[in-house]
């Protein structure tokens, strides 16, 4: 097997359990066993895997509950962590300068949204999480999308005073005390739009995509404002979906739930400039889909496409 690992023993319950140390050779997507040897794995190591360019995404299991510090230090190409709340030891610098980590998918099955916040302190850069958390019935997960802006801490000396003076700039921090231990609060989340949009750019529209797409305890009056916010931008919101979907199978997902949304939130003109560049890149699925959604509103395109 290609992973590194030692046997540990549980300081309080005396169990044996294995901790990850590293991985022998390159691999880009990084899946962690449950056991090895029959054994649970239970721990990533000190720096097991910090500095490597290879890690592209990680994947942990449920029986993971220790992540040690630097675990995944300056992995610079990594872009997506899947886990679950059973994490309950998350020390210093697990995600530090992983400059390309955009996305954390995280399956809440006890109701424990610490890792959220540790992940959050833990980098400053935009983040978005996949959250999955299990229903009262047990039977069924209920899914949000939450994306962190980012922010920067701004420090300037006076050395007449002789003080030091710090700002934060960008509504990063203040959407990160939105998440508690045992809840987030959504609607302070949505509150928090107007500094977001100040933010602008991609942040503010991924945060009003996934709160409409996801509307977990979304309220009618934050619904119309994230609505207002997209028909505002339809435009540039088509054209990055329509950049993106050339690189991520993802986005164009994204773009169906939005073209068939309960709501229009595309006008005519931002469809047909959205044909265009799908055309002009020859991704003929979102073409097609961007086509049927001006049939289904009743708009009638004077343009034709040709691939």
């Amino acid at each position: 097997m290609p992973f590194k690992y030692s046997y540990e023993e549980d300081k309080r319950d005396r169990h044996k359990y294995i901790m990850i140390t590293g991985y022998e050779g390159n691999i880009k997507d990084l899946k962690v066993p449950d056991t090895i040897e029959g054994i649970r794995v239970e721990a990533i190591g000190n720096h097991s895997f910090s500095g490597r360019q290879d890690l592209e995404e990680i994947t942990l299991p449920e029986t993971v509950r220790i992540l040690y510090g630097f675990s995944f230090h300056n992995c610079r190409n990594l872009k997506k962590i899947s886990l679950y709340d059973s994490i309950d030891d998350y020390y210093d610098g697990v995600c530090r300068q992983c400059d390309s980590l955009a996305e954390v998918n995280i399956t809440v099955n006890r109701g424990w949204f610490e890792v959220i916040r540790n992940f959050l302190a833990d980098n400053d850069k935009t983040l978005r999480f996949m959250i999955n958390v299990k229903s009262d019935d047990s039977l069924s997960y209920v899914r949000s999308c939450l994306t962190f802006p980012e922010y920067v801490y701004d420090f300037n000396e006076n050395t007449m005073a002789r003080t030091i003076q710090f700002s934060i700039a960008g509504s990063g921090m203040f959407y990160r005390e939105c998440v508690d231990r045992r809840y987030i609060n959504y609607r302070e989340y949505d509150r928090l739009f107007d500094k977001a949009r100040i933010d602008g750019g991609r942040v503010a529209r991924e945060i009003a995509v996934g709160r409409l797409l996801y509307p977990v305890q979304l309220s009618d009056d934050f619904r119309k404002g994230y609505e207002s916010y997209v028909k505002e931008n339809g435009a540039d919101i088509l054209g990055s979906l329509v950049e993106e979907a050339s690189k991520e199978p993802g986005a164009i997902n994204t773009l169906k739930d939005l073209l068939t949304y309960d709501a229009e939130l595309f006008d005519e003109e931002s469809i047909d400039v959205a044909i265009k560049s799908a055309a002009d890149k020859k991704l003929t699925e979102v073409s097609a889909l961007l086509m049927d959604a001006n049939k289904q509103a009743g708009h009638a395109s004077s343009n034709v496409f040709v691939f």
